[in-house]
């Protein structure tokens, strides 16, 4: 009969040799970061559209900023996009009506810049997400769901869109449309004399990504849309 000291053992023992095994087995390499491209605001356009009876009203924006994050090998890990808008820069064409949208409806001084910052991308196919994405291939025209977080005036507001994408050996084009409800984001809905404009916004983007510009690259006109 086996005493209990040496029963005790036998019974510990695998389970503290499988516990020095862990403990003392180096730490799994952490997957690296995504590449990082950087939006042309040159190559890029960022508009919209507002009604009011009667009457569209087409503005765009001409300066902004951002990233994308995106492995084409693995699309569906880690990939995310980052947005800047200078509220400033948004104008319609009619300098009265800018000044006005820009003051009294985007408070550009108290707010100056428009934020988009994704939490998920997701490759998709018919309007679902793709469980298990393959690779981006160059060329290949694909589609994505981007969920994430719009900051605008001072608001902020988690919302979902597609947008058809496509990849190329260092660059990436994406292109998709977003609608807005100015009341969501505490923008008073412009009035022009008896006039009401609608409470809905369209957006409309094609935005190109490729490499960022190398240490020390000036500021130029490229960073401005047209």
């Amino acid at each position: 009969m086996r005493r209990p000291a040496a029963l005790l053992t036998g019974l510990l023992a695998p389970g503290l040799a499988a516990l020095a095994t862990l403990l003392g087995a180096p730490a799994a390499p952490r997957a690296a970061a995504p590449p990082t491209l950087a939006i042309d605001a040159a190559g890029s356009e960022l508009r919209f559209t507002i009604t009011r009876p009667g009457e569209t009203i087409d503005g765009h924006a001409h300066e902004f900023t951002g990233e994308v994050a995106v492995d084409p090998a693995r699309p569906g890990e880690g990939s995310s996009v980052v947005l800047r808008v200078r509220s400033a820069s948004l104008e319609t064409g009619n300098r009265m009506r800018d000044r006005k949208m820009r003051n009294t409806h985007l408070e550009v001084e108290r707010f100056p810049e428009i934020v988009f910052s994704s939490t998920s991308i997701r490759l998709s196919a018919d309007g679902e997400a793709e469980a298990a994405p393959g690779p981006l291939r160059p060329g290949e025209p694909r589609k994505a769901l981007v969920e994430g977080v719009l900051a605008l005036h001072g608001v902020e507001r988690t919302i979902l869109f597609p947008v058809a994408i496509r990849y190329d050996t260092g660059s990436l084009t994406a292109e998709g449309d977003v609608t807005l409800r100015l009341t969501d984001h505490a923008i008073p809905i412009p009035r022009f004399l008896w006039i009401v404009l609608d409470d809905e916004v369209k957006l409309h983007f094609r935005f190109e990504a490729g490499p960022r510009p190398g240490p020390g690259a000036a500021e130029t006109e490229t960073n401005r849309a047209p």
